[in-house]
């Protein structure tokens, strides 16, 4: 009988390395499904359904939990990105973020 392994350790994974606009660089890690469930979400919404400052709040929620998920474990917290970045900064990091991960799924070699 044949004997097989395979070790959760050893998965080739992807990153996303993002420099901070304080000039700190992360190495941000693939997204948990709840996360990136939120993320989806939140560009699906229709815009007029929520005002600007519950989207914004919403926005830097989930940016705050995507840039957490880092491999220093450092805390990007929802105040730094609030008051740091605007909607359309936000906007642009969801988006590339979400193609980030789009293409790291639908690569064959990984």
């Amino acid at each position: 009988m044949a004997s097989m392994n395979f070790d959760f350790n050893k998965i080739k994974r992807s990153f996303l390395n993002v420099t901070l606009k304080n000039g700190k660089s992360i190495v941000v890690k693939m997204p948990l499904k709840k996360t990136y469930e939120k993320a989806i979400a939140m560009k699906n919404i229709d815009e007029e359904e929520m005002d600007v400052s519950t989207a914004i709040e919403e926005l830097a929620v989930i940016c705050s939990e995507f840039l957490s998920n880092n491999m220093t474990k450092e805390k990007v917290t929802v105040k730094y990105i609030t008051e740091n970045y605007d909607l359309e900064e936000m906007v642009m990091f969801l988006d590339h973020f979400v193609t980030f991960v789009s293409s790291a799924k639908n690569d064959p070699n990984s």
